[in-house]
């Protein structure tokens, strides 16, 4: 089977979970079938070096033109991004390529969608993530989508399709998690002289992040957060300094997904109480590192966390009930061992192998397209220069 993935950023190091989840799917299907992932170019994720993945890149992106079209139009740099993407694979042979060697693509955001479903004769799918909010985007996708299934990546996140939209999806496809990669036997990245929470994720108020920051300033014992991820760093640092934590507060940034599993190991209590989650990769990620996570009792994450089994679990919003539930787990090594033992136990029903499997078995029931363990060499189109 010929499988491809659109995503403008999965092709780079420096991507988020959608963008992860991309560049693991394609990797685990590259083993038994022709997989094409495309993408932008940039310094390639490590986990498509090495891989059978075949990469079709577009050229780095004219920042000034960027910079106009964010002027004159209401489009986000990422919204404009996809457009001058698309535009060079009308120019350059991409979707000819597309229609000449894949069997099916996939795309995961409603852009992607739009502008490709209307350019390839492939079956496309397209793969919610999340679903909180029915913004134009993805009215526009509703309406002009020429894509023939939708797959959702979790049981909330289907519901909310159904809700929404009136419609059921056609299947459901979870993330997943490296267990080689991500195991409570990673070395340690990180010391401290104190306790360390970790925060993985945006730094932005509905990841809870700020709420995190306030319950933090309500712990009576020394503690260290270090916070993981981009987004509003300077605002988060503000808050830190109003709260008097100011000391005790390290902003990370954007780390390599490579080196997260010895974030997590390093650190006493994992974090992340976010107030709107369709699953929650970096949770299961730690868990799968034997770290406890402590975060928001919302449906997508009460797909595999449950409170005082594996987690402790508190309502979103609630900073107060944040630092008890902190301090629960930092005051009680011995009660924090057992939960960290049983969450890498439940983590390791999430494997990016085992998703794969699942994805695969979707093409072949839905797509009628033939699945086995050796597919025919594609023969791609040359592309043409930029």
């Amino acid at each position: 089977m010929n499988i491809g993935f659109y995503h403008d950023a999965a092709g780079t190091r420096e991507s988020g979970g959608i963008a992860v989840y991309t560049q693991r799917m394609a990797t685990e299907l590259a083993r038994n079938h022709d997989v094409y992932l495309y993408t932008r170019s940039g310094e390639r994720a490590a986990v498509l070096e090495g891989s059978d993945v075949t990469v079709v890149e577009t050229p780095p992106i004219d920042s000034a033109l960027t910079s106009a079209l964010e002027r004159v139009a209401p489009m986000t740099t990422q919204d404009v991004q996809k457009l001058e993407m698309t535009a060079w694979g009308v120019r350059n042979g991409v979707f000819e390529h597309i229609d000449a060697t894949l069997d099916v693509l996939f795309t995961f955001q409603f852009l992607d969608d739009l502008f490709v479903s209307n350019l390839v004769d492939v079956p496309t799918v397209y793969a919610f993530h999340s679903l909180s909010t029915v913004g134009l985007g993805s009215a526009l996708r509703e309406r002009f989508s020429q894509t023939d299934l939708v797959l959702a990546n979790s049981d909330p996140t289907a519901r909310q399709i159904s809700e929404k939209f009136g419609y059921d999806v056609d299947g459901i496809v979870y993330p997943g998690v490296d267990h080689e990669q991500f195991t409570p036997t990673a070395p340690p990245a990180l010391e401290s002289d104190d306790p360390i929470v970790l925060f993985v994720g945006r730094l932005v108020a509905g990841k809870g992040v700020f709420d995190l920051l306030e319950g933090v300033s309500k712990i009576e014992k020394s503690v260290e957060l270090r916070l993981v991820g981009g987004g509003e760093a300077d605002a988060v640092r503000a808050r830190a300094r109003d709260l008097g934590i100011a000391d005790s507060v390290t902003v990370d940034g954007v780390v390599p997904h490579t080196a997260l599993p010895g974030y997590y190991t390093a650190a006493d209590v994992f974090c992340l109480p976010t107030h709107d989650e369709s699953f929650g990769m970096a949770t299961v990620e730690a868990m799968a590192c034997g770290t406890v996570p402590v975060t928001t009792a919302i449906p997508g994450v009460q797909t595999y966390a449950v409170d005082g089994e594996n987690s402790l679990l508190v309502d979103p919003g609630r900073p107060a009930d944040l630092a008890d539930a902190l301090e629960t787990v930092l005051d009680d090594p011995v009660a924090r061992q057992a939960l960290g033992r049983r969450a890498a136990e439940d983590a390791r029903r999430y494997s990016w192998r085992e998703q794969a499997r699942t994805l695969e078995r979707f093409c072949a029931e839905t797509l009628d397209v033939e699945v086995s363990s050796e597919s025919e060499p594609a023969r791609p189109v040359e592309l043409q220069t930029p």
